[in-house]
């Protein structure tokens, strides 16, 4: 019988090798000139907002992705938009930091060939905060705080078409309402 042997790859051409490397760290950016940068008026009493959801969370994006606080994330959205040539001016962090409590996130969907079938299930995340950490630093009364994060999926493109998240006492019947809302009424 014999032993399985790690296949080894041996680079003889290093040049092209990394010349295909390089691609990796390429960063493209894509701002749409024709996007809802500035909000739209609501009609109601009071001040409007400045800036539209899709710019908020264009920034909020970039925020997670390069893992910046929000002056930082401020200051370079700007040059991304000033290497671009828009002169759009960017929500400045008190803005982002207030829009992000409430924003709103559309989820992009592909679409499936048939009707939709939805399977909804849900999962626990454990939220800690200084309680827990203290109980476990000093002992003491161990507090758990669990939130539920339930999600509607397509079940052929396995997409997730609707999230809630709620404390850790609501089951999956109580929230397929609230699931279904998400969903548009043609779908």
């Amino acid at each position: 019988m014999s032993s399985w042997r790690p296949t080894s790859y041996t680079t003889r051409n290093w040049r092209d090798y990394n010349n295909a490397l390089k691609p990796r760290g390429s960063l493209t950016i894509c701002f749409d000139p024709d996007i809802a940068w500035e909000a739209t008026p609501t009609g109601k009493r009071g001040r409007q907002k400045t800036y539209s959801d899709t710019a908020v969370q264009t920034c909020l994006t970039m925020k997670v992705l390069f893992g910046m606080a929000l002056r930082q994330t401020t200051g370079f959205v700007e040059s991304l938009l000033r290497l671009i040539g828009l002169d759009w001016s960017v929500p400045n962090y008190s803005t982002l930091s207030r829009r992000q409590k409430a924003l709103g996130v559309n989820i992009p969907y592909r679409g499936s060939k048939g009707a939709l079938h939805l399977l909804i299930d849900s999962t626990g995340i454990k939220e800690e905060g200084e309680g827990e950490w203290n109980a476990r630093k000093h002992g003491g009364p161990k507090r758990r705080i669990w939130r539920q994060i339930h999600l509607g999926i397509d079940e052929e493109t396995l997409e997730v078409r609707a999230v809630e998240v709620t404390g850790s006492n609501v089951g999956d019947a109580p929230m397929l309402p609230d699931l279904l809302d998400q969903i548009p009424a043609d779908q």
